[in-house]
């Protein structure tokens, strides 16, 4: 590989040579590789390097090797490294050989003239080494690795083990072992700005294209850059400026003049971190300086290089009135680990991130989409101050259409009166919400297709962030009914309408009144698939004029540990924020009973659910098929368990009646009363399919439709499952 690497750079073989030079000074042992002599073999003809030997030693000195039996010494034929390597390794000849090879080394270095590229190549490895804050030692160990990355000097006199690395190093810089260990420690600049690998390598490709020339950007804007977007006003913020941010304003204003000041944004993606994070430090009247994330060329900016920026922008810009953003900080701040007895995702070490984050000397605000478990707790308890940002609510959706709105001067395309609709519609992020509207306005269309293009605009983003559009799907259909419904027990669904009702009369459980104990208000229902269960919820959210959010158990289920626990805080904080009902269907799937549990975190989430029960100022109303898989500790949360069944006879014929719009005959009524096991659904379903036959459909063949439903679901109870 050492005919391919770069030769031709005079100063980068200057270098190469005095590094090699030194340890031909320094080292007085065996060489085991002959390719340590490459720089000489590169540099003169094998003929000049012969008659450079013949010339300064006898024949009777080079006799022994001549006319050895093993390895003998042949000038006419051998190559150049064969023939160092064996007269360096006899002993009495290695003071006359270290003669020969200073006479190589000076004539390499007559033949070697600088010119511009070199002076260039000198003048911007002392700039990066002033901007890294390199000292003498650094620099050097630097500038060695990387002439043996880009020359042929990459070969040491033995086996190139990493342990044996810094005492050659040493011997290559002329410096003492001590000194070297300590530079090349991870305490080191050289490891914490990701100049060198953990193997003691030169980082190609972190500055490979620096020292080649290939790379003209600014140093500081590998790394960082002033923010110069412009902030959203304070109050656009509303009840988070007023708390969260007057805090941490008068926080920011403490370290104006440096000092170590960590925050951390963390929670829902597209919920306003970045955002807020810019406009609080222009209200504290503060500079905001932000972490790269990307390079020029479109590449993501490594973990490491990141970690190495945050480092170089402390020891460079430390002083007052500067404010760091670590925007996407997921990767640094997840370490790796066992988090819950599980090995978590790949991140950074521990040890390295709270070193950072001790050494910080300005404030930082660091931004993470990550739940704050995948954080170790040694991580998290560095941060001076947090804020959680949860999906955003209807509320908020609704400020911010109607901030965004005004700012961008659309209230002639768009309403402000329509921003309670759009955010009912569309479950979307604040970049969202300003994405669309910004490239609504650029089409300056006029007030007719401004309302389309934001649906045109608005639907794609939705689908590709896997938002919500509400498009009345959550709305009971016209001619829902509670009439009909068989529900076991004393208590009829009328009956549960008004004690809900009830319940939001006296603003929740936590409401100040005389009562000791005022129960909380969770429902359960259950029953088989089809009875009506939610169509009963949307129902009951339509007649109390309450939102309904809904959440299936597959959507808070999470393959991260942790992830599902957050996931269920989320959902309730947001159904407590809108004061909704919260709707978890299939919640089978995390209430399973504990005592059958086969790992922790199954455990971990049946207990944070309990505990969002216990503690939740609202409606919740759980749906499951299998009633008798739920943890009993759970069933004993819920204030009413309510049991839908199959339609019974009078139930069938009401149904049928009301959904066919059609009557029943004596031997109709009779068939259809035979048919077991129906349920609502069934008549929904057989209705849709027979939408399209028009006339041709009758009574006789409704039912025949219902028989082979009921049919389908027996067949499908009682089948094996297998492959």
């Amino acid at each position: 590989m050492a005919r391919y690497k770069n030769i031709k750079r005079t100063a980068s073989i200057r270098h190469a040579i005095k590094f090699w030079w030194n340890i031909v000074k320094n080292y007085d042992e065996y060489v085991y590789d002959q390719d340590f002599f490459d720089i000489v073999a590169y540099n003169l003809k094998r003929d000049e390097v012969a008659a450079i030997i013949r010339g300064n030693f006898s024949d009777k000195e080079l006799r022994p090797l001549v006319e050895a039996k093993e390895e003998q010494l042949e000038l006419d034929r051998d190559n150049t490294g064969f023939m160092l390597k064996r007269i360096w390794n006899d002993k009495p000849l290695r003071k006359g050989c270290r003669a020969v090879l200073k006479i190589m080394r000076d004539r390499i270095l007559r033949k070697l003239v600088p010119g511009d590229d070199d002076v260039r190549f000198e003048r911007r490895f002392a700039d990066l080494c002033k901007f890294l804050g390199l000292d003498k030692v650094e620099s050097e160990l630097f500038m060695l690795m990387y002439v043996r990355s880009a020359t042929v000097f990459d070969d040491l006199p033995v086996a190139d083990e990493n342990s044996d690395r810094p005492i050659y190093y040493s011997m290559s810089i002329d410096r003492s072992y001590p000194e070297v260990l300590k530079a090349l420690s991870r305490q080191g600049k050289l490891m914490r700005y990701n100049c060198i690998t953990d193997e003691y390598w030169f980082n190609y490709a972190e500055f490979g294209g620096y020292f080649d020339g290939l790379d003209g950007a600014p140093l500081n804007e590998r790394y960082y850059r002033m923010d110069a977007s412009e902030a959203l006003p304070w109050n656009f913020f509303g009840k988070l400026a007023r708390e969260d941010g007057a805090v941490l304003k008068e926080m920011l204003s403490a370290r104006r003049e440096g000092g170590r000041l960590n925050v951390l944004f963390y929670g829902a993606p597209g919920a306003g971190k970045t955002s807020f994070a810019r406009t609080l430090v222009a209200e504290a009247g503060l500079a905001s300086y932000e972490l790269l994330q990307g390079e020029s060329d479109g590449k993501n900016v490594s973990a490491a290089t990141r970690m190495a920026g945050i480092q170089i922008f402390n020891e460079r810009m430390a002083g007052g009135g500067k404010v760091l953003v670590i925007d996407e900080a997921d990767e640094l701040l997840r370490t790796m680990g066992d988090v819950f007895g599980v090995r978590s995702r790949g991140g950074s070490e521990k040890g390295v991130i709270n070193t950072i984050l001790d050494g910080m000397q300005m404030p930082a605000i660091w931004i993470s989409n990550a739940p704050a478990e995948e954080m170790d707790e040694s991580v998290r308890r560095r941060f001076d101050y947090s804020v959680h940002f949860r999906a955003l609510t209807l509320a908020q959706r609704e400020k911010i259409w109607r901030n965004n709105i005004r700012r961008l001067d659309m209230g002639a395309l768009i309403p402000e009166t329509s921003a309670a609709a759009l955010a009912e519609r569309y479950e979307t992020s604040a970049g969202g919400i300003t994405m669309v509207l910004e490239n609504v306005k650029r089409l300056n269309p006029d007030s007719v297709r401004a309302a389309e293009l934001v649906e045109r605009i608005m639907r794609p983003h939705c689908e590709l962030m896997h938002s919500a559009i509400q498009d009345g799907k959550g709305k009971p259909a016209a001619d829902y009914s509670l009439e009909g419904l068989n529900i076991k027990g004393n208590v009829g669904l009328d009956k549960i309408v008004e004690a809900v009702r009830n319940f939001q009369a006296g603003c929740g459980r936590k409401a100040q009144t005389p009562q000791a104990d005022r129960p909380r208000m969770n429902l359960l229902l259950w029953g088989p698939p089809g009875t009506g269960k939610t169509e009963y919820v949307k129902y009951l959210g339509s007649v109390l004029k309450t939102k309904v959010v809904v959440k299936m158990g597959s959507d808070l289920l999470d393959k991260y540990v942790g992830g599902t626990e957050e996931r269920i805080a989320s959902a309730f904080a947001e159904a407590e924020a809108e004061k909704a009902i919260l709707f978890l269907d299939e919640i089978d799937g995390l209430l399973q009973s504990r005592a059958r549990a086969d790992h922790s975190w199954e455990v971990t989430q049946v207990n944070e659910l309990l505990h969002q029960m216990e503690n939740f100022d609202g409606v919740m109303v759980g749906a499951t098929n299998f009633f008798d898989n739920l943890d009993q500790a759970v069933l004993r949360r819920f204030t009413f368990k309510i049991e839908f069944g199959y339609l019974d006879g009078a139930g069938k014929r009401m149904f049928f009646e009301r959904m066919f719009g059609t009557h029943l005959n004596e031997s109709e009524a009779s068939r259809l009363d035979a048919v077991a096991e129906l349920a609502p659904g069934d008549f929904r379903t057989v209705r849709q399919s027979l939408y399209y036959l028009g006339t041709a459909v009758d009574n006789s063949m409704r039912i025949g439709e219902l028989e082979k439903e009921a049919s389908v679901r027996r067949g499908a109870r009682s089948a094996a499952i297998g492959f």
